[in-house]
Order: C-alpha cells, then structure tokens, then sequence
C-alpha cells in the first residue's frame, strides 16, 4: 500500500510506472490518495509501505524512510501566471513577487521561504487562487499546472519558459521493507535502460493532458486508460522514447 499526494497528475505517472514495476515482482500495488503531507506522515510512521514518489533528501526529516534509486520521475517545476509575464532565470526569478504554493510540497515549500507566499490546499484551489488575483505567479509543475489550467477553462493562465528547476522524483520505502528496496530498484533500473520509464511517462502525460480538454479527471481510479502492456508491445517505441535515457 502506497501514498500519493492527492490532486497532482506528475504522481499519476509514477502511479502507472509502479504498478507495472511491481507487478513484474509479483506484488500488486493499492495506492491512496491524501493530502502531501499527511502523505509523508503515514508512510514515515509506517501506516502505508511507502510514497509513491518525493524529491531527493527526504531521509534527514522522515528518517524511516529511503529512496529508491533509479528515479522514478522527473518534473520541470515552473511558474504560473495571469497577466504580469518576466523573464525566468530560476528560483531567484520569484524574488519580490506574491507567491502561490500547494502545502507540503516540499521543493516548494524549501524555496519559498522568506517570500510573500500564500499556501493553497491543491493545485486546482491554488489556480483558482492565481485566477482571483490572490497572488502573482503560481509555481507548479508544468504538466500539473497545464492540466489544472485547462480542466478549469483558465485561458488567461499562462506557463512561463524556461522551467525554474527540472528535479528528480524517486519511490520511497518504509525502511521495513529493506529486502524489498534492492528489488524494486532493479526492476525500475532496467526499465529505465530499455526506455520503458520515459515511454510511460510520455504516454500517460498523453492521455491526461486529452483528457484535461474534455474536463476529465486523469483516470487514476481504475488506471483503464493507461494500457501499459499495449504501449510496450509495439515495436522499437520504448527506446525511442525520450526524457529518461
């Protein structure tokens, strides 16, 4: 049983990538969805086997916990806004500027103190928040703000070029399950040298960006619109697949 922070899509695909990894071990994967950092709280106590996926450096304050390598995911954390574009020369860029962020997203959290920052409970409350001029720019993932932007018909939403950060994602594990790590983290290795991990990382972005047009949730209920197996049965796809090489 794993935790996933509710209300984001980057998680979704890691969500995908899990499942296909552990059922390749013989272990099939329940995921629950709740707030980020109750997230962190049950899987640190033990309640829940692990976090889907978390930045990198997360053992210095939940310390029953440890990443799986290789990555899992990876994200271009970016900035938001309405109607007030500036140049993006990463996080410095933020610098005398109000600021939206979802709480307990940690990457966020770790540069957004000492701003004006206010702290929304979702990314689709935090976008509404952007829309109602509560604050200037919004940082969130690019994928994660594109969808909530169009699910939400925010047409004056605007995602600002180059990302702030390009970060890294990784499973973590209730250190319990320290047999299990080792294991995990082969079958993620070798998906990520067949280029099975980017392959269902740009296919499940697919189908929920599609989706996001049509006002769609992004299908992580059952997972039926995600068909991994027919995605890595067509020949040659996975290692033309970018972004995890």
């Amino acid at each position: 049983v794993l935790v996933a922070a509710a209300g984001t899509i980057d998680t979704v695909v890691s969500e995908v990538i899990l499942r296909e990894a552990y059922g390749r071990i013989g272990i099939d994967v329940t995921i629950r969805k709740v707030k980020p950092e109750r997230a962190l709280r049950l899987a640190n106590a033990g309640q829940v086997d692990g976090d889907v996926q978390r930045i990198a450096g997360l053992e210095a304050h939940y310390t029953n916990l440890v990443a799986v390598r290789p990555r899992v995911n990876f994200i271009d954390f970016a900035a938001f806004v309405v109607d007030q574009p500036f140049t993006v020369e990463g996080w410095r860029s933020l610098e005398g500027r109000s600021v939206g962020y979802v709480r307990g997203i940690k990457i966020a959290e770790q540069h957004v103190g000492g701003m004006d920052a206010a702290a929304a409970g979702s990314y689709e409350s935090m976008f509404r928040m952007l829309a109602g001029g509560r604050f200037a720019v919004a940082i969130a993932p690019q994928a994660n703000g594109a969808y909530h932007a169009s699910r939400l018909g925010l047409t004056d939403v605007v995602g600002l070029s180059p990302a702030l950060e390009r970060i890294d994602l990784f499973h973590y594990l209730h250190r319990s399950h320290d047999s299990l790590i080792p294991r995990i983290g082969h079958e993620l290795e070798i998906m990520r040298e067949s280029g099975e991990l980017a392959l269902i990382r740009e296919q499940v972005i697919r189908v929920i960006m599609a989706g996001a047009v049509r006002g769609e949730s992004p299908c992580d209920s059952d997972y039926s619109c995600f068909p991994v197996s027919e995605w890595l049965a067509q020949p040659g796809t996975a290692k033309n697949a970018e972004g995890d090489q």
